[in-house]
């Protein structure tokens, strides 16, 4: 959020929160599964995540 912030122009990450949050409804979700995986080591990451929701979304 920070890094999107940033390169937005906000000058506190808030804003982008407020603005932008509904647009990822399952973020902390898939933020959650990911370092789930990274921690345990269960699974091999492909990155770059995808994104395929928020495109749809908008």
């Amino acid at each position: 959020m920070t890094d999107m912030a940033e390169w937005l122009g906000h000058r506190d990450p808030k804003i982008t929160h407020q603005t932008y949050a509904h647009v990822m409804p399952d973020a902390p979700d898939r933020l959650r599964s990911l370092m789930e995986a990274v921690f345990t080591m269960k699974a091999e990451l492909n990155l770059p995540l995808e994104f395929e929701a928020v495109v749809e979304a908008v």
